[in-house]
């Protein structure tokens, strides 16, 4: 094996700041905005040129996780807090639709845009620092504790360093360069991705609300007349805007039936490849099979793969499957959900409704174990498979987000660990 020497450099320390968020998603949005509007001084780094994550660049543009979950009865709100203020916004910007329904539950799909111009927005307007086009690729240690972070962007190499750092890059990036232990899936095996797109074009009426096995019963017409379409779970939800259609149908895994790795780059760039081309096989699908899309045509494509599940990390507290199908509450609760297990594998989809009742998610999942000064929260925290397949969705990364950068301004506040925070007082300043 042949050994490339890098050039010694020695990176200058251009900031310090009392919290660092790494990774801009509704995580990320959520963490940065709950510590600077408790007056700490704040940075978030994010590798894109605008905010959102899965949510813009995945393009998932549905709010999911909201509203209660139960047969035949009328769904209510049922968090609110960060999430709430954010939906709030959306409505007021006219960027988001009705609540549809979803299996036994809602959602709500946004306009992508308006929601990065929302994150800016906030963020700006609670004092937070950003750094877009930039990417952490190391960490500086203090013994065991994180001191700072190695950044590389357009100005070149630079190590800023920090108090209190929150981990929100959704695949556990930080923890896992900071030597916190992780697992990917079950055994490996984690959820597959989607590449999703967007129709316009298309008559509402006659396009939208078919149930799904009607769907499934004319995918499976298609897929015998040759049609490559590996996902019979399809997802067709109303955009805000007139005659458009956010179209969750691909299911993207390896020839062999392997799952995509998200933190290896050469599967990235396969599920790419791949996602693009699928995305044609199924608008050829809907616009021949779906009535309501005879004269619709694709309208945008998600910039990047849509990753559900990656890292896990180890924490002081785990999510745990009954956790979620026995509807657990918990004292030291900091999101509360009633959205469904949606586990997407090599079964198909796996699902589970609550009927009229929800789980808390305990704050001590989103403690990694052994960096007291480095949190996480989003879709990395400590859950077991399938109760990760319900807490990964948006309103509960906003709210597991907004938890963890109000526990960032309590623990830099007090000069204390994660774990020692007042959890009392994290959760009366939170009002999730």
């Amino acid at each position: 094996m042949h050994i490339c020497h890098e050039r010694s450099r020695n990176p200058p320390i251009t900031c310090h700041v009392d919290v660092l968020v790494v990774g801009g998603g509704p995580t990320g949005v959520a963490a940065a905005t709950a510590a600077a509007r408790r007056g700490d001084k704040t940075l978030m780094i994010e590798k894109y040129g605008f905010c959102g994550g899965m949510a813009t660049a995945g393009m998932s543009g549905a709010i999911c996780g909201l509203f209660t979950s139960g047969r035949g009865r009328k769904h209510q709100q049922l968090v609110h807090g960060f999430a709430g203020e954010f939906y709030q916004h959306l409505k007021d910007r006219q960027a988001v639709s009705e609540p549809f329904p979803f299996g036994e539950t809602k959602l709500v799909v946004h306009e992508p845009h308006t929601w990065k111009e929302i994150a800016d927005d906030l963020l700006l307007e609670s004092g937070v620092h950003i750094l877009f086009h930039s990417l952490v690729t190391e960490v500086v240690m203090n013994g065991n504790q994180l001191h700072g972070v190695i950044i590389e962007n357009k100005s070149g190499r630079q190590c800023i360093t920090a108090e209190r750092f929150i981990d929100a890059t959704g695949d556990g990036d930080l923890c896992a360069k900071a030597g916190v232990p992780y697992t990917l899936g079950r055994n490996g095996m984690v959820q597959y991705p989607t590449m999703v797109f967007r129709m316009n074009n298309v008559d509402i009426n006659r396009g939208i609300g078919h149930p799904i096995p009607q769907l499934e019963a004319w995918v499976e017409q298609a897929q015998k007349r040759g049609y490559h379409l590996p996902r019979k779970h399809i997802y067709l939800l109303p955009s805000p805007r007139p005659g458009e259609v956010m179209c969750n149908v691909t299911s993207i895994l390896h020839d062999d039936g392997r799952p995509i790795d998200a933190t290896n780059a050469e599967d990235l760039t396969f599920a790419e490849l791949k996602g693009r081309k699928m995305v044609r096989e199924y608008e050829r699908f809907l616009q021949n099979f779906i009535p309501g899309f005879e004269q619709a045509r694709l309208n945008d494509v998600a910039p990047q793969i849509g990753i559900r599940q990656s890292r896990t990390i180890q924490g002081q507290g785990r999510l745990s499957n009954n956790d979620v199908f026995q509807a657990h509450k918990s004292t030291r609760s900091v999101a509360s959900s009633a959205w469904c297990i949606e586990a997407h594998g090599n079964d198909g989809i796996f699902m589970f409704y609550l009927d009229d009742d929800y789980y808390d998610i305990p704050y001590d999942t989103l403690l990694p174990e052994g960096i007291p000064n480095l949190i996480t929260a989003g879709r990395a925290l400590c859950a077991e498979h399938e109760a990760l397949a319900s807490a990964r969705v948006t309103a509960q990364c906003f709210l597991t987000g907004y938890a963890a950068g109000t526990a960032a301004h309590l623990s830099h506040r007090d000069n204390c660990a994660f774990n020692q925070v007042d959890v009392d007082e994290l959760r009366s300043i939170i009002e999730y």
